[in-house]
């Protein structure tokens, strides 16, 4: 594995021991995912493998993820036949996603109950500077908590395959990657180490 000229393929295999890739999955992780974390994490510093593995590690115990979605098979070409499990990404973007989503679903129940309360009293009451902050508080927290609870949490996925029995890690992917590209990816670099997909993909 060549990196700007340089063979990190020893300092690659070595992270994916480091990260307990290896242990969570033994033989059953495609170069092609290992490297994506490598990049991610060594390279890019923008990603926490340990959220990646505790998603494997999840899957691989038959356990339930807390807080994010549970994992779900595609059923539409050109990635029918694989699976996605999502897995939480630090920072802003994800946890913006994350509220946008809780506030569309569940709105602002605090800032609805002093609606409501007011109406039944029959009572014209102004927002207090406690209400704001109660109204923000339920606003991020609050949704975010009733996501998790509720195994809502999305992030981004880490794709894989079923073959007798066991799960094959292929590939990182995102919402807005293109499932074209996706199976692209599939096709090119992991075929080689998993021929079972050609007919899985057929």
């Amino acid at each position: 594995m060549t990196i700007n000229g340089e063979d990190r393929t020893a300092e690659v295999h070595q992270f994916g021991r480091a990260i307990g890739l290896d242990a969570a999955a033994p033989n059953r992780y495609s170069t092609l995912l290992l490297i994506e974390m490598y990049a991610a994490t060594v390279l890019a510093q923008q990603m926490n493998p340990a959220k990646v593995i505790h998603e494997i590690r999840t899957l691989e115990n038959g356990g339930h993820a807390v807080g994010t979605k549970p994992a779900t098979q595609f059923k539409h070409a050109p990635l029918r036949g694989l699976w996605h499990k999502h897995y939480q990404q630090d920072g802003l973007q994800s946890m913006a996603l994350n509220l946008r989503l809780g506030l569309k679903r569940h709105g602002l129940p605090v800032f609805e109950q002093r609606m409501r309360e007011a109406q039944e009293a029959n009572e014209e009451r102004y927002v207090s500077h406690e209400d704001i902050a109660a109204i923000a508080h339920d606003a991020v927290i609050g949704n975010y908590e009733r996501r998790h609870q509720a195994g809502e949490l999305t992030g981004e996925w880490i794709i894989y395959a079923q073959h007798a029995g066991k799960n094959y890690y292929l590939c990182l992917g995102e919402h807005d990657s293109g499932d074209d590209v996706l199976r692209k990816k599939v096709d090119d670099l992991c075929i080689r180490e998993f021929p079972f997909l050609t007919e899985l993909l057929a």
